[in-house]
């Protein structure tokens, strides 16, 4: 006699697959260079298998991982904007840039969250619906951390231009740091203060503590903070903040 097929395992299977389909999706936004979907790949890669496994814990163990990647970004994407920046020169181009990346991000985050209902739909995993719900949280802060590296990018990308068409050079960690301080700063110009090192950990921490309505193009304000630090840049004297950054003491 065989045993009788819960229906409700192709619905979930396919649920899966198409969570997997939408965080590949996510993790590939468009508008950044090659290389960085396999590294966002390689840093939240096994977040959906994680989330839609069963056992206790296992949302606790995703969010830890997505604590811990933006450190792990940031050191591959200073290099990349400093050997290889985004062709933005102005303003404008860092909008349309942004604007391409926003799309892109609320496309995969709409078919991550209908994958989702239809895994809460279809659920074996103990929680059901309310299970669902907190993976939704985990996409967004996934997203938020996705789109948050965009705009580290896209900044990145034009004080390297900026840098260039004033003939100064900085080097990988200067340039780090001063875009740290542009997307952090609040006034017009860069905040000199904002050039210290724990200017990043802030950045990262509000990444990472940001949910799904910061990641989406309705609720967010991630898609308009590199166009924000790109003005910024532009009414900044870059020479006196490169030098503010060499003459500080060591440690600060």
């Amino acid at each position: 006699m065989t045993d009788p097929v819960d229906p409700a395992r192709p619905r979930l299977a396919r649920a899966r697959a198409a969570f997997a389909r939408g965080l590949k999706g996510l993790l590939a936004p468009d508008g950044l260079p090659a290389g960085a979907s396999a590294e966002l790949e390689s840093a939240f890669g096994d977040i959906g298998r994680e989330a839609l496994a069963a056992g206790p814990g296992r949302l606790r163990r995703v969010r830890a991982q997505v604590a811990a990647a933006p450190p792990k970004l940031l050191d591959w994407m200073s290099t990349q904007v400093v050997d290889h920046p985004a062709v933005v020169y102005d303003v404008a181009g860092v909008e349309a840039l942004a604007g391409r990346q926003t799309k892109s991000i609320g496309a995969a985050v709409g078919a991550l969250q209908l994958a989702l209902v239809g895994a809460a739909a279809a659920s074996t995993l103990e929680g059901g619906p309310f299970l669902a719900i907190a993976i939704d949280g985990v996409v967004g802060q996934v997203a938020a951390v996705v789109h948050g590296l965009c705009d580290w990018y896209n900044t990145g990308s034009y004080l390297v231009r900026r840098l260039d068409h004033e003939g100064l050079v900085a080097d990988v960690g200067e340039v780090r740091r001063l875009t740290n301080a542009a997307l952090m700063s609040k006034g017009r110009a860069i905040d000199e203060r904002m050039l210290v090192r724990s200017t990043e950990f802030r950045l990262v921490r509000r990444w990472s503590g940001n949910g799904l309505v910061d990641a989406l193009p309705f609720g967010s304000s991630l898609g308009k903070v590199s166009v924000k630090a790109a003005e910024r840049i532009d009414h900044t004297d870059l020479a006196r903040s490169l030098a503010a950054l060499r003459l500080e003491p060591l440690g600060r």
